[in-house]
């Protein structure tokens, strides 16, 4: 496992594994509720998620974590504090999910292919000619690059979490993100493989433009079908919910920042500007729904299974073997989510129908939740993930 800096791609998924022959098929993995693991199993996971709290490496508060597998039924559990010092993790509580958001907006994007209203291969010209001409280094870019993080775009992330950090009520328009991510570094050649979540908001621009409707509405309308009542990408300024999990910076960003912005580890950043996330890395949800997201194998069963082959064809970067908005780890398809103040993970195995989901409301607060609570929670794709 590798986690980047603080001012790094904080969307960023953290775990790098090597290339597998997972099957390149997704359906639902149908999680039974009414299935409880044993108790035995349920009293070892709990054991460990309470000396992971205990022990934190980055002092994260809560811990949240739903698990299920055909053969031991299904866990759902909070821990710890949703409000450090205050109210007690529970497990209607909403959290933001980082970049678990490209895989509803890769989804939405991907159903439009089924659709036959956007092609794999369309140019940002073909799609939007005005955003071509806005920034027209990127329009001979196709959408089969963008989603797999191949089209040698900057990431903007670094920059814009610079700026929040000055300004935590800082306001950044898609164009903005855009006009960052460009002005990061070099622009590559089409196919260099790196991750970059600009890539997520020129598709978003581009699916807007083909469906004349708000990527906060496409991405929030894929959660509902998979049955996800609380999950949203929120349009910039809406209210948050009230049973929000409070973001904390954590030990390790606030020991890399020396108190810029971020005094210690305790600061609560629950009322930071989030709209620099959008469709990259801004949506929230409940641990129960993550899990219910994996067990669509990341939006795997709302396409057709040809899409899903060509989805799950991964390039190496950064973030590990990814695919178009997917990444493979073993057998288990995955993404991880980070932004300032929550971290999360979600994956699937369309083999067996295990599923697994985790967040902390800590920035860097799942570094060590696989070793500290994998061995008891999840096995399997522990082994998957390399831990």
């Amino acid at each position: 496992m590798h986690v980047k800096t603080a001012l790094a791609i904080l969307m960023v998924s953290f775990v790098a594994v090597g290339a597998s022959s997972a099957q390149a098929t997704g359906g639902p993995a149908s999680i039974n509720r009414d299935q409880p693991v044993s108790a035995a199993r349920a009293h070892a996971i709990d054991r460990a998620a309470a000396n992971f709290l205990a022990t934190s490496a980055d002092g994260a508060p809560g811990l949240w974590l739903a698990v299920w597998d055909p053969k031991r039924g299904y866990y759902e559990q909070a821990y710890g504090r949703a409000v450090a010092g205050g109210r007690k993790a529970a497990i209607n509580d909403v959290f933001y999910i980082g970049s678990i958001t490209k895989t509803a907006l890769a989804t939405a994007v991907l159903q439009q292919v089924a659709k036959g209203k956007i092609k794999l291969s369309d140019t940002v010209a073909e799609l939007d000619p005005g955003l071509a001409m806005k920034f027209p280094t990127i329009a001979s870019i196709d959408v089969r690059s963008l989603l797999g993080m191949t089209s040698g775009i900057p990431d903007y992330a670094d920059a814009a979490v610079a700026q929040v950090l000055l300004d935590p009520q800082k306001r950044f328009s898609r164009d903005e993100l855009i006009t960052l991510g460009l002005a990061s570094g070099e622009q590559r050649p089409i196919g260099t493989p790196e991750y970059s979540t600009t890539n997520f908001i020129i598709l978003g621009k581009l699916l807007a433009s083909v469906t004349k409707r708000t990527p906060e509405r496409l991405v929030t309308q894929v959660f509902r079908r998979a049955g996800m009542t609380d999950a949203r990408l929120p349009f910039p300024g809406t209210k948050q919910p009230a049973r929000i999990a409070h973001g904390y910076a954590g030990k390790l960003l606030s020991s890399q920042l020396q108190g810029l912005a971020v005094p210690d580890a305790t600061a609560d950043l629950t009322s930071w500007s989030f709209d620099w996330g959008r469709e990259g890395g801004g949506a929230y949800a409940t641990i129960g729904e993550l899990a219910t997201w994996g067990s669509t194998c990341l939006g795997n069963a709302f396409l057709p299974k040809n899409l899903v082959r060509q989805r799950l064809l991964t390039r190496a970067n950064d973030a590990g073997d990814y695919g178009l908005g997917i990444i493979r780890q073993g057998n288990w398809l995955s993404h991880t989510g980070q932004t300032l103040g929550w971290m999360t993970n979600v994956a699937c195995n369309p083999k067996t129908g295990a599923v697994v989901a985790y967040a902390t409301n800590s920035t860097y607060g799942n570094i060590d939740v696989p070793q500290r609570i994998g061995k008891a929670a999840f096995p399997e794709y522990l082994k998957a993930s390399g831990g």
